[in-house]
């Protein structure tokens, strides 16, 4: 055999592989359109049933969320109470007490008015 004969021999094999790919792709096609108004119909169920679920599972989550949500803040209030009580047991106490000058005389800048008496001139 020649070699163009066995070109001829591939690509005409090559071509009815082709063909015959063709062919049955169009079979196929042809069950499938005798079967459409079925295969919409079960689709359209399935849908139903997967569009419930989602629904059901959507409210559970919410529910789950809110519980979550609520946990968190209880938890962060907590928390910023007991920080809160920390700091409060670790700040000091400052008491400030004034003193009186020892002579009775007003130290400068200070008026009668601090010391609470009266302005007036002893006689």
């Amino acid at each position: 055999m020649t070699i163009t004969d066995e070109i001829r021999k591939t690509v005409t094999t090559a071509t009815y592989a082709a063909a015959g790919t063709a062919d049955l792709a169009a079979e196929k096609l042809r069950e499938l359109r005798s079967h459409a108004p079925e295969l919409r119909e079960q689709a359209q169920s399935t849908f139903r049933v997967y569009a419930a679920k989602a629904k059901e599972t959507y409210g559970e989550l919410s529910e789950r969320g809110k519980g979550a949500v609520e946990t968190w803040r209880a938890e962060r209030a907590a928390r910023e109470a007991e920080e809160a009580r920390e700091q409060e047991a670790s700040t000091p106490e400052v008491i400030v007490e004034r003193a009186e000058p020892e002579n009775g005389r007003l130290a400068k800048g200070e008026s009668t008015e601090d010391k609470g008496e009266d302005a007036s001139p002893r006689v």
